[in-house]
């Protein structure tokens, strides 16, 4: 194989250099330094191409590892905001604490095509879809590395791993021990205060941490949060081949959402989201090793959105502004019934109160119960498997969502295999798949082959070909949100009502692409090029021949004047069906580049060839289509990092991140392109037995930019300004 015989022999040669360096009179400081750049700078393992260690060059798909050094160089206060560094990767602020993550952007606020893992537990909810990122129990500063696969991964981690995978690595306790505070202030109020401290006792290596965060967010719109959360995490090693690791995490946070509309009225989510996870790992054999996995995530977001009444919304309309304000309901009435009723009359005959409107598009319950076991073998040299079964149940309630008091449920079953064979010295084959049967929808097969030619040990070209599916949520499989009157279940007007049975949505893609490893240099590569084939799509679109509630009126008149009426809110319902199609053809293009220790530099970039097409509505019975796929993905993504250390303990970074203009599906809107530069500076003073780092944190430097919202008619804007915080952290 050639990475053993490559690192027996850089074994010897670090042996040699070691001596040397030894002999010429350096300090154990420098020793330490220089031994971690060595292995560091080698070719970087991995675990989540395939559920094998692997080197990265033996990979079967592009990924962009976010490692400790780049964590530390960005000046992001939040994981999604480190993401922007991945090539393809759009990420949109609905609100200072509501956030969508996506890989080539065509996703809407909930973007359900990512599955994210933290130390190998999903924290994908099964209701809604997407990921509670605000709500993850997770300190920056205990992340050791952020592994993401660019590209489906269904064959290693299932449906929804459809774009792509981030598996968020953390530290081990052992490896944080001591004691550890750091707070965070700046821009529009925000307040961040951290606390952790981890031992060892014995066998038992734990840690345990807390976090307070609150800020005003956007500061032209009210979207200010407080939020906080506990983790505790652990490690007991029974022996030397059996461990147990147990973790668990709570939060609990609000947040003011909403814009200033008749629909959209500002309102306050309170949020609570928790797990648990236990997790043995067994050494069988030198060559042989056991894992399961049990984990439960709990996630509520209590969402109450209350209109003004009826006539009080009639008195805002512009268009009676010229009439004084008791009148203009009457107005109204006169107006739409040919002045057969004022509004009292008109309320009554269309069996209405004048009451406020009270309805959700967020508020829910759900659970996940998950069981996995895997097995990792090595049963004939340079030929290496993982396999294992999986058994998951999701549970959702939401009468807001699901028009129910009652839970919906749904269970998963699994059989997976991946496998690595070095056929020659040189030549590596990856093939794997995932065979998945959901409750109440057909068995799925998920399967992937690579293939891996190593140039010399510094270069290697890889060709890969793989397809995934994206399940439908519960949500979309079961949505029934209709408009309230004055109650619940008092139903107005329908807004979003699934009416088909969905299939998963499908994606095939082959690529190709090539990874170098220059050590000698502190440079390392990876270009791609692929294409994606995205096709049944799940697609929302607007059935204008849906009927709205009849509200019991029997009277034609009547009848046509409630239809007319409902009009005013919304005609027909949104629906959920299997049909968009989009294609893309790409390229992307890593580099990280660490000449010295002291210094690094990464840049990222992406460009897609877009085109698709979507529904837009049915309306007597004609369906009326768009294609403007490319318009909704942004063709071009642009990243750079780069720090220096000085001598007398001074970093220093800068980062620039750059996204084509583009447009959010769903409650977005579409937006110019996304141009931000971010500046940091680290003090790093080392006293005895504690270590201060005093950082201060420049965002968004270059130009105002909007995100995901941007409509000035209804002037609904998040606008990035300028932001200046300053950090300070103490380790004990």
């Amino acid at each position: 194989m050639p990475n053993r015989q490559h690192r027996a022999h850089r074994h010897i040669q670090l042996f040699l250099i070691l001596t040397i360096y030894w002999s010429t009179g350096h300090s154990d400081d420098d020793l330490i330094a220089f031994t971690e750049s060595y292995f560091y700078d080698d070719l970087p393992v991995v675990l989540s191409a395939s559920r094998l260690t692997q080197s990265q060059a033996d990979t079967p798909t592009a990924m962009t590892i976010i490692n400790k050094k780049m964590i530390q160089a960005s000046a992001a206060l939040n994981l999604p905001d480190l993401l922007r560094l991945v090539p393809g990767f759009t990420i949109g602020f609905l609100s200072d604490a509501s956030i969508t993550v996506s890989y080539h952007g065509h996703a809407d606020e909930y973007a359900r095509d990512m599955q994210v893992l933290i130390d190998g537990r999903s924290i994908y909810d099964p209701v809604y879809g997407g990921i509670p990122w605000s709500e993850i129990p997770l300190s920056l500063d205990e992340i050791l590395r952020i592994e993401v696969i660019r590209g489906p991964n269904a064959a290693a981690y299932g449906s929804n791993s459809y774009a792509g995978v981030i598996n968020v690595v953390t530290e081990h306790p052992a490896d944080l021990l001591g004691t550890s505070f750091s707070t965070t202030f700046g821009y529009e109020k925000t307040r961040y205060v951290e606390a952790a401290h981890a031992a060892s006792n014995g066998k038992l290596d734990y840690r345990l941490s807390t976090s307070y965060k609150e800020a005003e967010g956007f500061e032209n719109r009210d979207d200010s949060s407080r939020a906080r959360w506990l983790k505790f995490d652990s490690d007991y090693k029974f022996d030397i081949d059996n461990t147990i690791r147990t973790t668990f995490g709570t939060s609990h946070g609000n947040y003011d959402e909403g814009l200033p509309t008749l629909l959209q009225s500002e309102r306050e989510l309170d949020n609570r989201y928790n797990y648990q996870s236990i997790e043995w790992n067994r050494v069988l054999s030198e060559k042989s090793k056991l894992n399961i996995q049990f984990y439960h995530n709990y996630y509520s977001v209590d969402d109450l959105k209350q209109t003004p009444r009826i006539s009080e919304q009639i008195s805002a309309f512009d268009e009676l502004s010229a009439f004084d304000e008791a009148v203009r309901p009457d107005i109204f009435a006169a107006a739409i019934s040919g002045g057969r009723y004022d509004f009292d009359s008109l309320m009554n005959a269309l069996n209405l109160t004048d009451s406020p409107l009270l309805f959700s598009w967020l508020g829910l319950k759900s659970h996940r119960y998950d069981l996995e076991v895997e097995h990792t073998t090595e049963p004939i040299d340079d030929f290496r498997i993982v396999w294992g079964i999986g058994a998951r149940h999701d549970r959702g309630e939401s009468f807001w969502l699901l028009h129910s008091n009652q839970p919906v449920s749904r269970d998963l079953y699994r059989l997976f295999l991946n496998s690595e064979w070095f056929a020659t010295q040189k030549f590596v084959i990856n093939a794997g798949g995932m065979l998945e049967k959901f409750e109440g929808k057909e068995r799925i097969f998920s399967p992937r082959l690579g293939f891996n030619y190593h140039l010399n040990p510094s270069n290697t070209v890889r060709i890969s070909g793989s397809r995934a599916y994206r399940m439908p949520t519960i949500y979309e499989d079961n949505a029934h949100i209709t408009i309230q009157l004055g109650a619940p279940g008092d139903d107005f007007n329908n807004w979003v009502i699934g009416t088909e049975d969905l299939d998963p949505q499908q994606i095939d893609r082959i690529e190709a692409g090539y990874f170098g490893n220059f050590t000698e240099h502190g440079l390392t590569v990876d270009l791609c090029v692929f294409r994606e084939s995205y096709s049944d799509i799940i697609d929302q679109y607007r059935n204008f021949d849906y009927p709205d509630p009849d509200r019991g009126v029997t009277d034609p008149f009547n009848f046509a004047l409630l239809n007319q009426f409902h009009d005013l809110y919304q005609q027909g319902a949104f629906t959920y069906t299997n049909f968009g199609d989009v294609d893309i053809n790409g390229l992307e293009f890593e580099l990280d580049y660490r000449p010295t220790v002291r210094d690094m530099v990464y840049f990222g970039f992406s460009y897609l060839d877009i085109s698709g097409n979507e529904i837009k509505r049915l309306k007597n019975g004609i369906f009326s289509f768009r294609e403007n796929a490319e318009e909704k993905i942004p063709k071009r993504t642009f990243s750079l990092i780069a720090s220096h250390a000085f001598d007398d303990g001074l970093t220093m970074s800068t980062a620039y991140y750059f996204t084509d203009e583009m447009e959010w599906p769903g409650e977005g809107d579409a937006v110019p392109n996304y141009s931000r530069i971010d500046l940091k500076f680290n003090k790093h003073i080392n006293l005895a037995n504690t270590n201060i780092d005093i950082s201060l944190l420049l965002q968004n430097l270059h130009k105002k930019n909007f995100d995901f919202y941007h409509n000035d008619r209804i002037d609904s804007h998040n606008i990035w300004n300028k932001r200046i915080y300053l950090q300070a952290k103490i380790a004990l």
